[in-house]
């Protein structure tokens, strides 16, 4: 369900302004209405939330795999990182000071290894020499000066009296050396004079790679401290919240207020609140104009999909309805059918273990989908007899049992994607149906069903080898239609909403469009599934001995089963989601326009209000 909101406005005294957010934060039930100021204390507190973050993120980055490409650039630097991290690491207490002022001295290490690369691979072609050298002819009264030149128009001394060198040929062009009057030209590229020698550099890019690499390792070994700092961040965040709400208060004659929105179910506990410290309250169901935030409260079996959401960054209206329990069993399927392998199932449910055993503290949610994703994708591939992309007579006999011949038909699974579907969008249609009881409006969105089924068998007639149009379904479609046609617009809406009727046609094609986009999950299955079979096939055809083929299997069976899997991966983030989110949404009305109950709360315990 999506939890009914009251709207209410807390007013307090100027003296009492800052007791009052302080309870209020602890009590942690009021959304309050965004307020959008200029205050210099509100963008000082926002930098420190920033500060805070941008620490986290040093440390957590540092503890992954390190850039090695950084210390590879010669074999001198390679060399005194090695012996560097055989040293133990002396770390500065993990404060966000300590992490930033690490982060910043590493950001400008990096800097200077970039211009270090540029300034060497400008002057390497022209020579290790003594920049000095230009200083002391210049003050001899002699001229020198570096050119780039197209190969065709090199500068001439001949006339002048000058000395011209060419010291490297590149491509169409050559660098070279001009002392004297040497007229350059246009077309010449003045090069200026280093500022060191190349051996000056080289040394400087050693010390620049030992010095990152330490600093690195400092980073990676103050990610111990990742719970303090993830505690700091959230006691910025609590006082960057408290101000935003502090400054956002409106005031007239000595009294504040703010305004926002609160659960009907919280609203006894503001209630005893006010009275309790005398603020003034107010409270009332939220007009039609208004939208409030949506806190989502489906059954506890279905409560893990919020986590998918508050991932994806999208809620339903607060006046839409909460699909979160038709989108978790239906995402359910299609991520499922998309892995399409039991042996990929089988190890997502391992590592969905595994880390939650190690991560005991981190929140349910997330394992939670990931263990019933995992298992649904296994029964699929038990379904399908799909195993590492081993496949068909490969098999044992028991895998080939006759659900899994019948479903390897790409015609049956064609037909079950789009029987899938066309149950999917039945759903949406029946449920509003029953929301609109005793609207007649109710009959268009039975109307609307019969429409499903009429195109699912339209799709089915060109789609499907054999199929054969039932006759009963002329007359589905016509009752339908006219079922639609009659009862979509109350007679007070035809001036204002008639044109709907017009679109009614493009509406009916639209759904034969809808039902047929369900075939994603057969296309994309079985290509997962013939990518996981080549990469097999290629492994195993290797025409090497066999003590060599070995490890070659093996990288290639480990790379390209991981590459399947990320794609598998981004395969669901496009299709599975599209397939809840549009089409299904399209037609229950759901359009994802909300946005999440965010309350003014502690940041530092639990969920507060919510």
């Amino acid at each position: 369900m999506i939890v009914p909101m009251q709207r209410v406005a807390v007013l307090c005294t100027v003296a009492g302004r800052e007791a009052a957010l302080t309870q209020l934060q602890d009590l942690g039930v009021v959304h309050v209405d965004a307020a959008v100021t200029e205050e210099p204390s509100l963008h000082a507190a926002q930098a420190r939330v920033d500060e805070a973050q941008e620490a986290l993120r040093l440390v957590t980055d540092a503890a992954g795999e390190p850039d090695a490409s950084l210390y590879t650039v010669c074999e001198v630097c390679a060399e005194r990182v090695r012996e560097l991290a055989k040293e133990p690491v002396q770390a500065p207490p993990v404060t966000v000071g300590n992490v930033l002022k690490l982060g910043e001295e590493e950001a400008a290490l990096e800097a200077e290894l970039d211009m270090i690369a540029e300034e060497l691979d400008q002057y390497r072609p022209f020579g290790d020499f003594d920049p000095s050298v230009a200083v002391a002819l210049q003050q001899a009264g002699v001229t020198a000066q570096l050119f780039r030149a197209p190969a065709d128009a090199v500068p001439r001394a001949e006339d002048s009296g000058g000395l011209v060198r060419v010291l490297h040929r590149e491509d169409n062009h050559v660098l070279g050396v001009a002392f004297g009057r040497v007229e350059l030209g246009d077309g010449v590229e003045r090069i200026p004079w280093p500022r060191r020698t190349l051996a000056t550099a080289r040394e400087r890019r050693i010390e620049v790679c030992v010095r990152h690499a330490a600093i690195n390792r400092m980073l990676a070994a103050m990610v111990v401290g990742r719970a303090e700092l993830s505690h700091e961040l959230a006691m910025r965040t609590e006082a960057r919240d408290f101000v935003a709400v502090r400054t956002g208060m409106g005031h007239a004659d000595g009294v504040l207020w703010l305004t926002g929105y609160c659960p009907d179910e919280r609203l006894a506990a503001l209630r005893a609140a006010a009275r309790a410290a005398g603020w003034g309250l107010v409270a009332r169901a939220p007009r039609p104009d208004e939208e409030p935030p949506t806190l989502i409260r489906p059954p506890r079996m279905f409560r893990p999909i919020t986590a998918l959401f508050d991932v994806l960054g999208i809620a339903p209206g607060y006046r839409e309805a909460d699909v979160s329990a038709v989108f978790y069993a239906f995402f359910t399927i299609f991520f499922a059918m998309l892995i399409g392998d039991a042996g990929y199932g089988l190890l997502l449910l391992t590592a969905a273990l595994l880390l939650r055993r190690k991560l005991r503290r981190a929140p349910a949610a997330p394992f939670t989908l990931t263990i019933v994703f995992a298992l649904a994708t296994i029964a699929w591939g038990v379904m399908t007899a799909t195993f590492f992309g081993i496949s068909g007579a490969k098999l044992p006999a028991w895998a080939q049992h006759p659900l899994a011949r019948w479903l390897g038909d790409q015609t049956n699974i064609m037909q079950f994607c789009f029987v899938l579907g066309a149950t999917h969008l039945s759903i949406a249609r029946l449920w509003n149906a029953v929301m609109l009881y005793p609207s007649t409006k109710a009959l268009a969105q039975i109307g609307w069903t019969g429409i499903v089924w009429t195109m699912y068998c339209v799709v089915c007639l060109v789609v499907v080898p054999g199929f054969v149009f039932p006759r009963y379904m002329f007359a589905v479609a016509g009752l339908s239609t006219l079922l639609i046609a009659g009862f979509m617009l109350d007679r007070s809406e035809l001036k204002t909403e008639g044109v709907s009727l017009a679109m009614l046609p493009l509406n009916i094609i639209g759904s034969l469009g809808d039902v047929i986009s369900y075939v994603r999950l057969f296309a994309v299955g079985l290509a997962g599934v013939k990518v996981a079979e080549n990469f097999n096939d290629m492994a195993l055809a290797l025409p090497l001995p066999l003590w060599a083929k070995i490890p070659c299997v093996l990288l290639i069976l480990l790379v390209g089963h991981a590459l399947n899997l990320a794609m598998g991966a981004l395969s669901i983030l496009v299709h599975a989601v599209r397939l809840n989110t549009l089409e299904f949404s399209s037609h229950k009305g759901v359009s994802w326009s909300g946005f999440a109950y965010n309350p003014f709360r502690r940041q530092a315990r639990g969920d507060g209000g919510a």
